[in-house]
């Protein structure tokens, strides 16, 4: 095998799939990325741990056609090294002895043959959703910080993912907080009618939101870890009015766009009926600038408590009075405009979790939506119905 790739391209499709190549192995392989040629133009480069498998391809050149294994983590930290020219490998057949070359540097790798790399879940036969990145990607990224850190296996560590009746769903939760993205998806139809939601309309279904190869439901709890890897991926489609294809395979959930593929194991378990912890009405509403309340709330953080981040709000009339008060450090006090509707309410909240949600809404304007000091406070972008966040007060003295 005998190919060249730039070495900025390089880097970025070794350090797409090292993200999910083995730390602990058993069998060496799993440390190593596949690298395989497609075509006279593109290279495929693989990584996995055998939970999480990432695929992605490049353009570059190739002399001869061919296959190896090389140890992903040192072949990233060499080409991370290296001038940003033309990357060549030159890989011995017999002895599968690699060189690596650029300018005048030259590396010399002991490779491992492709035979017992594991081979990648093909889903193309299988019937599946094509969606917008962007809705994909934006749903992830305002779900998945809720999910449980410290439950990573658990169905509290993952983005439980709907697609239901022409409706896509995100939802996460730690117990604490809840994040929830839903969308009306147009999907097509035999007929050449597209759906939206479960209602039938005149209209091509080139231009729907999203295809179903046939009509069907989707429904699974997958990692976040998996959930934050395919962002990275996805960031490359950003705005890019290109697709992602979702589809289900034995135990399994995979994702491919034109370049990159991702595939990992479901978390089993029933997800929590997490739609009835929203409240159907409320009895106070405050609306701020989200830009003000995040600067305010963050000053005031640097002065909460290191073990419980508590902060009190205090909502009257035009001004909302955040403070922060740990007795061996001392006391902050910052206020934000707001307009309130509602008698006079006090509420203490754990500050990380407030900004984790500020910090990824897109509007200018947030509401709080709430119904007293101990209830539940729902969170939405002014404008954005699609979404919203529900985050549990705490107590305080």
């Amino acid at each position: 095998m005998h190919f060249a790739v730039q070495k900025d391209v390089l880097a970025k499709a070794l350090k797409d799939v090292t993200n999910a190549v083995a730390t602990r192995v058993v069998q060496p392989i799993l440390s190593n990325v596949l690298i395989e040629s497609v075509d006279a133009n593109t290279i495929k480069f693989q990584g996995t741990d055998l939970d999480l498998a990432i695929e992605t391809k490049t353009t570059g050149v190739v002399y001869t056609p061919g296959t190896i294994t090389l140890p992903g983590k040192k072949l990233l930290e060499i080409v991370g090294k290296l001038p940003n020219e033309l990357v060549v490998f030159q890989i011995d057949k017999e002895t599968l002895e690699t060189t690596v070359t650029c300018k005048r540097s030259k590396f010399n790798m002991v490779g491992l043959a492709s035979d017992d790399f594991p081979r990648f879940m093909d889903a193309r036969s299988v019937e599946g959703v094509v969606m917008p990145v962007d809705i994909l990607r934006k749903a992830i990224i305002q779900t998945g910080f809720a999910a449980a850190s410290f439950e990573q296996n658990s169905i509290l560590g993952g983005i439980y993912m709907v697609i239901e009746n022409g409706k896509f769903e995100c939802a996460a939760t730690d117990g604490s907080r809840l994040a929830n993205r839903s969308e009306v998806l147009s999907v097509s139809v035999p007929s050449g009618k597209k759906v939206e939601g479960d209602k039938e309309v005149e209209g091509e279904s080139k231009t729907s939101t999203a295809t179903l190869d046939r009509p069907h439901n989707l429904k699974a709890i997958i990692p976040a870890r998996a959930c934050n890897e395919l962002v990275k991926l996805l960031d490359s489609s950003k705005g890019t009015n290109a697709d992602v294809r979702l589809a289900l395979v034995a135990g399994q959930i995979v994702f491919e766009t034109e370049t990159h593929y991702l595939s990992t194991r479901l978390i089993n378990g029933d997800y929590p009926r997490y739609l009835e912890l929203f409240p159907s009405s409320f009895t106070y509403q405050a609306t701020f600038s989200r830009e003000e309340m995040v600067s305010a709330i963050d000053r005031v953080a640097v002065m909460s408590d290191d073990r419980t981040h508590l902060i009190k709000m205090h909502f009257e009339g035009e001004t909302l009075q955040v403070t922060a008060n740990t007795p061996d450090l001392g006391r902050a006090q910052e206020e934000v405009s707001m307009t309130f509707e509602g008698q006079v309410l006090d509420v203490a909240v754990n500050v990380r979790y407030l900004l984790d949600v500020l910090q990824r809404l897109g509007q200018d304007d947030v509401s709080f939506e709430m119904t007293g000091s101990l209830k539940p406070i729902i969170i939405k972008g002014v404008g954005d119905d699609n979404y919203r966040y529900l985050l549990m007060p705490v107590q305080s003295k």
